[in-house]
């Protein structure tokens, strides 16, 4: 049995995230997850053989669903690892270490200095002489506990959090927000990430959609370190050099979103691949349509031959 057998899975962002994924895709996704969770690392290896094995499909089947799947990863030292599945791995293994250590100490005997027995004020029976007053007892003073900046901060982050479909939770988002706080989280870092995550948004054409994450649910899986710059990072550093595979994928799977939606809603947006204004190279761009014209066939097929 793996030593973390529960995978945590928040289903608002799952189903953000794979909104685009064909029910094979999300299929295949989720068990590369399961797989990379229960493995030493949290990762699985940069072989498309053994991964189609791990799936159980034939590697033809897995070659067509890779673009697609892999692009939710990112290949290091010869293996795949999920920037968001790597975390919580960290986050539950160092609560069970926790959980772990407390256990052997709870079967260890407490100190017995403290029960003594006092010799009791009063008669020998231990008893207060009813002739003596008895001590007031104090009232404990509570000093309440205000997070640091939940009323200006809060508000700033809602005003950066991108628009959805349905309206603000303000209250669910205002608990979760205090929370973040009190966890040592700062109203900057969260501001910064939800602006950065507006802009994200935005540029994938998703604003405004039920594909949005809900404030409350970014807010409780701490999505803004999604956007944070890596610990350590000096002031003017650099930025990254760019990965040309990364990036390719990423294109692609935008691409691929554009015409589906293109052909299962009817949009046309101003930015869609193949207008003057798209900067994406034309071989993705042809792929991509190649791609949802062969999704498009194999599932109006079944349609087809039925009315027939």
């Amino acid at each position: 049995m793996s030593a973390l057998p529960s995978l945590p899975l928040f289903t608002d962002a799952f189903i953000a995230d794979t909104g685009h994924l064909s029910l094979e895709q999300r299929g295949a996704y989720v068990m590369l997850l399961m797989l990379a969770w229960r493995s030493p690392g949290c990762r699985i290896p940069n072989d498309d053989a053994k991964i189609a094995r791990m799936l159980s499909i034939s590697p033809a089947k897995w070659a067509r669903l890779r673009p697609e799947v892999m692009a939710f990863w990112h290949l290091a030292d010869d293996h795949w690892t999920q920037k968001r599945l790597t975390r919580e791995h960290q986050f539950v293994s160092e609560k069970v270490e926790k959980k772990r250590a407390a256990g052997k100490q709870g079967g260890r005997p407490k100190s017995l200095e403290n029960n003594d027995p006092v010799e009791a004020s009063g008669s020998e029976n231990g008893k207060q002489n009813e002739s003596e007053p008895k001590a007031p007892t104090p009232t404990p003073i509570k000093t309440p506990v205000v997070p640091r900046g939940t009323d200006a901060g809060f508000e700033r982050f809602r005003a950066a959090f991108p628009p959805k479909h349905v309206s603000f939770p303000t209250t669910q988002a205002r608990k979760r927000y205090d929370q973040a706080i009190k966890a040592g989280a700062t109203p900057d870092e969260i501001e910064a990430g939800a602006k950065a995550y507006a802009a994200e948004q935005l540029r994938i054409g998703k604003a405004g959609t039920e594909y949005v994450k809900s404030a409350d649910s970014w807010l409780y899986q701490r999505r803004w370190l999604d956007y944070a710059k890596p610990t350590g990072e000096p002031l003017g550093a650099p930025a990254p050099k760019p990965n040309p595979e990364q990036d390719r994928r990423h294109r692609l799977r935008l691409a691929i979103d554009h015409f589906r939606d293109e052909w299962r809603q009817g949009t046309d947006e101003q930015y869609r691949p193949g207008t003057a204004a798209c900067t994406t190279s034309p071989d993705i761009v042809e792929e991509a349509r190649l791609a949802v014209a062969t999704e498009r066939i194999l599932t109006e097929r079944p349609l087809a031959t039925k009315a027939a």
